[in-house]
């Protein structure tokens, strides 16, 4: 791909191909095991599906797009990605579209496909210096309220980077933009000037310079932010999330009736007895498969171990603004003991592509990611400092699910009370130190990954990510962190202007034809 024009609307007509349908596999192993597949990876890794040496900057040739040609844009991207799913429930996407019409922000977080197809075709000078940097693992979603607590296995409360359903391989630089423009919403809504949203869109990108070059002359690349290594905001989330009740966690999702929890009816909808027999079968098989031994094995106050044992099950609506039509269940466990007061809730919901995968195409890799859930967890065990006790997946009716505990101690980053600058400058800081650290320590040193999932594409990847970003940079830091700003300060405008585009489609149903088109 050598043009750096966008394609045209008209000309978006076949679909993407995609990754494997859950229907093809519906009971997934941990994947194949890496032989060859390595070698011909290697071989053909300056084979992007992505174009890095385009004329234009991105940015620059969307700005010179009429509201029209943008419009039709955004209208082809989502009917080629969402088509087949707005037929199959028209409702989940017309209350999806209206979400990301109310703000922003809202719209930017729901068109993460959007963004990978603007980007598509860029110049992109640091991946084409150094390509391998174009295929490490990465969030794929990364935005300003992608961040916040949660409890290890060990009861240990961290804040780090949360949600990786939209987890791949890919530029490290993707993850890096998609934050700075998320960023510049953040601030812009805030009402501050330019000027200094630029500066604080320069301290996050210069961190992360800085924390990658850290993990360079280190030898751990695990980077824990706990009480003890936080302050301001951050330790005051992990503070807030530190004293939240369990009991009254449980209380809000469920009753005691007859001496027995079970979740209250009034917000859940049963399942009838088929379907919690299937469900009760995937989550026994596969799913406890996928947890390894050490965090499975709960002991009881006698040192005996109290077996996974399910109490009730709900069906629920999907929350997410882009998890629209996507299936959702709520399982009730027997926690540790007998008291009802540490009985578990768990969420096992469906999983679906990456918007990633969109755009890059690599048949080696999807061999490894065909499973969505697995992909998921994949993700969530390479880029984590350490990992949820409860994450796993599972395979129901052919489709992929994610499965991982409504915790407690969950809290996510709202950027309601960081209105100070000195408060969002550190609060940026940590968020940089963060993505540094989910892309050094995703690589084949790994070793925070459970037996289970061994065999997966850590040895496809370049074996020491920090130097291979080093290496992508050059020694040209200032030129680097001022590509990347440059980067946020203009796609945030476009985000907005995206919006306004967006909702005048939908006020005026032209959003709706997408389940018209033929």
């Amino acid at each position: 791909m050598s043009s750096s024009r966008p394609p045209s609307a008209s000309k978006i007509t076949k679909p993407p191909s995609r990754p494997p349908s859950a229907s093809q596999n519906t009971n997934v192993s941990t994947g194949p095991r890496i032989s060859s597949a390595s070698s011909r990876l290697r071989a053909t890794q300056n084979n992007l599906s992505f174009e890095v040496n385009a004329e234009q900057k991105a940015q620059d040739r969307i700005r010179t797009q009429s509201d029209d040609e943008r419009e039709q844009f955004i209208i082809n991207v989502f009917h080629e990605t969402f088509g087949d799913a707005i037929r199959n429930n028209e409702d989940a996407f017309r209350s999806r579209f209206r979400k990301m019409a109310e703000n922003p922000f809202n719209f930017y977080r729901g068109s993460a496909v959007l963004f990978y197809y603007d980007l598509k075709i860029d110049q992109d000078p640091w991946i084409a210096r150094n390509q391998l940097a174009g295929n490490i693992f990465i969030h794929g979603d990364l935005h300003a309220e992608n961040f916040g607590t949660y409890m290890d296995s060990h009861g240990i409360l961290h804040f780090d980077v949360n949600d990786f359903d939209e987890g791949y391989c890919g530029p490290f630089t993707w993850d890096v933009k998609r934050l700075l423009a998320s960023l510049y919403i953040v601030a812009y809504t805030k009402g501050f000037s330019n000027d200094t949203i630029r500066q604080i869109l320069t301290r996050y990108a210069d961190t992360y310079v800085k924390q990658v070059y850290e993990f360079c002359n280190s030898s751990k690349d695990q980077l824990p932010l706990t009480l003890k290594q936080t302050t301001g905001k951050i330790q005051l989330l992990l503070k807030e999330t530190r004293i939240q009740s369990h009991v009254e966690h449980l209380a809000k999702m469920t009753v005691i009736e007859n001496y027995e929890r079970k979740f209250k009816r009034s917000i859940y909808t049963d399942v009838d007895a088929q379907l919690y027999k299937d469900i009760n079968d995937a989550f026994r098989t596969i799913y406890l498969e996928s947890i390894p031994e050490p965090k499975k094995n709960m002991q009881g106050p006698s040192g005996s171990n109290v077996s996974c044992s399910i109490k009730d099950i709900v069906k629920c609506s999907s929350k997410g603004i882009g998890s629209a039509g996507a299936e959702s269940y709520t399982i009730l466990l027997e926690g540790p003991t007998e008291a009802l007061e540490n009985d578990i809730v768990l969420s096992m919901k469906q999983a679906l592509p990456s918007a990633v995968s969109c755009v890059v195409k690599n048949s080696e890799l999807e061999k490894y990611f065909e499973h969505h859930g697995l992909r998921t967890v994949l993700c969530s065990y390479a880029m984590q400092a350490s990992t949820p006790q409860w994450l796993g997946y599972t395979t129901l009716h052919g489709k992929h699910y994610l499965v991982d505990e409504v915790s407690t101690h969950s809290k996510g980053l709202s950027w309601s009370n960081i209105n100070d600058l000195k408060d969002i400058l550190e609060v940026v800081t940590y968020l940089g130190k963060v993505t540094a650290k989910i892309h050094c320590v995703a690589d084949s040193d790994c070793t925070n990954l459970p037996k289970n999932l061994s065999s997966l594409p850590l040895s496809i990847i370049p074996r020491d990510t920090e130097t291979t970003i080093r290496d992508a940079i050059g020694g040209q830091d200032d030129e680097f962190i001022n590509d990347m700003v440059n980067f946020g300060m203009t796609y945030g405008k476009q985000v907005y202007r995206d919006h306004r585009i967006f909702s005048d489609a939908v006020i005026n149903d032209r959003i709706s034809r997408l389940e018209k088109k033929e």
